[in-house]
């Protein structure tokens, strides 16, 4: 009789710990949070790379002139007093070999 009533108990908390694995709140719960965790992960990664390089582009900004000189010509259009500034626009209907040769000019 005693042993009986030790397995009954066994078995209940077998049971009680199946549950509890996998009930709403138990195993895949935990498993949902395993993959946010690594998704937050891999998230402050890249953050930390591109803090990084704004990092060195600031020390860059604050002490090399060559790069101030490149930011303001690429980024604010300016130029050295004296310079011309030629801007291309890229156009998707661009001719193609055929319409060339017919607007070039050549032949008038």
């Amino acid at each position: 009789m005693r042993s009986t009533a030790t397995l009954f108990i066994l078995l209940g908390a077998l049971a009680i710990a199946a549950f509890s694995f996998l009930a709403d709140d138990g195993f895949g719960k935990l498993a949902g949070l395993n993959r946010n965790l690594e998704q937050q992960q891999r998230t402050n990664t890249k953050l930390s790379e591109t803090v990084q390089t704004l990092k060195r582009e600031v020390s860059g900004l604050q002490s090399d002139p060559r790069t101030i000189e490149k930011a303001a010509r690429s980024e604010l259009g300016m130029a050295r007093p004296g310079e011309m500034v030629v801007i291309f626009d890229k156009r998707d209907d661009a001719p193609t070999g055929e319409n060339r040769g017919a607007n070039s000019g050549k032949g008038r």
